[in-house]
């Protein structure tokens, strides 16, 4: 299938004229950080002619990035990439990686930013690639894997009879001259992996972090350091437990204690060694066995499709 991809340097286009050439356009949406004016001009403008024509469009973002968080980061152009698209229903996002000014970070940087952005548009619903050139899927790029992984490659190739790499989208011009637009600087495609009509993958979903405080008194010690899921054990070797506190990050926990004597005693919500009421389960005589609840919030529970075990580590 023939195609075009856009940026606001084509100007003003007459979609009426593109739909009956084309049977799919790529519009550039933004580049590098998560800056309005680094939003291209003219993106909101071609996916309208797009929708109103009934042409198929993807999405492309060109990446300045140096690093993985902060300014000039993968983590910026994926929140750039999140806010612009917002709304919008793209056949695929394509991540553009071949600025010069980023080649000193080597294959391997390069590769894991550009895993870093496919996957995470991925895990949201959408189909990602990467775009490049010969030269830089060949030096700059670990070709192989990212065509593994399954990520769309869409090659610029030009001056050949036929792409010098396998890929599913061969830009095989930057000099089209298009009836409908008025430069002759165009960018022309074709698409040889029907990416338009193939399924969209689901969302994976994400199984929020729950983590589990808890910390015990013992008759030698007093209340010792609170201990972050299985990171340590709780208590000191010989040392009688006669208290304990428990608390998570989300949801709720409930617990109680039986001391050695068979005594079992009331439920406890808090984590609070100053509350003598609800802060801590415990009378200050050994304990023999501890029993918690663990409630899960319904928005994980619709978000996973799963309940959540927490651990503890009590030795006595």
């Amino acid at each position: 299938m023939k195609g075009i991809d856009i940026s606001y340097y084509q100007g003003n286009i007459d979609f009426s004229k593109i739909k009956d050439q084309f049977k799919f356009v790529i519009i550039r949406i933004g580049l590098g950080d998560n800056i309005a004016r680094q939003d291209d001009a003219k993106y909101r403008e071609y996916i309208a002619g797009c929708q109103k024509y009934n042409i198929p469009y993807g999405f492309y973002f060109v990446t300045y990035a140096k690093r993985e968080t902060g300014s000039e980061s993968v983590q910026s152009e994926i929140e750039h990439t999140e806010r612009l698209i917002k709304g919008y229903k793209p056949f695929g996002i394509f991540y553009d990686m071949e600025i010069d000014s980023t080649r000193y970070l080597g294959k391997n940087t390069l590769t894991k930013f550009a895993i870093k952005y496919c996957d995470y548009f991925k895990n949201k619903g959408y189909k990602t690639g990467v775009y490049a050139n010969k030269h830089w899927f060949t030096n700059y790029l670990d070709y192989n894997t990212l065509k593994n992984r399954g990520y769309i490659i869409w090659l610029a190739h030009y001056g050949v009879d036929k792409p010098g790499l396998a890929c599913d989208i061969w830009q095989y011009s930057d000099k089209g001259n298009v009836n409908g637009i008025n430069t002759n600087t165009t960018d022309l495609d074709i698409m040889y992996t029907n990416i338009i009509n193939t399924p969209t993958p689901k969302p994976t979903p994400t199984k929020p972090k729950i983590d589990i405080y808890y910390a015990v008194k013992t008759e030698e010690d007093g209340w010792l350091p609170e201990v972050k899921n299985l990171n340590d054990y709780a208590g000191n070797k010989n040392h009688k437990v006669i208290g304990i506190r428990m608390r998570v990050s989300r949801g709720s926990i409930r617990y109680r204690i039986t001391t050695v004597s068979g005594k079992t005693l009331g439920w406890i919500t808090k984590s609070d060694i100053k509350d003598y009421i609800n802060g801590y389960a415990g009378n200050n005589t050994p304990i023999a066995t501890i029993e918690a609840e663990y409630l899960t919030p319904k928005d994980i529970i619709n978000t996973t499709g799963t309940n959540d075990t927490l651990e503890i580590s009590y030795h006595y």
